[in-house]
């Protein structure tokens, strides 16, 4: 679902669980959002961008050609 997102985890070595840090929530509702069975609110979009300090857009990990992403706004 999010295979830019899911690359660019894997060059910087950031796991699922690592993520579900940042996030603040488990590792099983990270697992959920990257298989797009539930929805990334804009705060934990935020976040993830924040991981990686500018090296990617925000359309390179989550735009449209990342085919179905969604984003819940909370």
């Amino acid at each position: 679902m999010f295979n830019n997102l899911l690359a660019e985890m894997a060059r910087n070595r950031i796991n699922q669980t690592q993520l579900a840090e940042v996030l603040h929530v488990s590792q099983k509702t990270v697992s959920n959002k990257l298989k797009g069975k539930s929805e990334f609110t804009l705060s934990e979009l935020n976040k993830i961008m924040g991981l990686f300090e500018g090296d990617v857009s925000f359309d390179y990990l989550f735009g449209p050609k990342d085919a179905g992403c969604r984003v819940r706004q909370k």
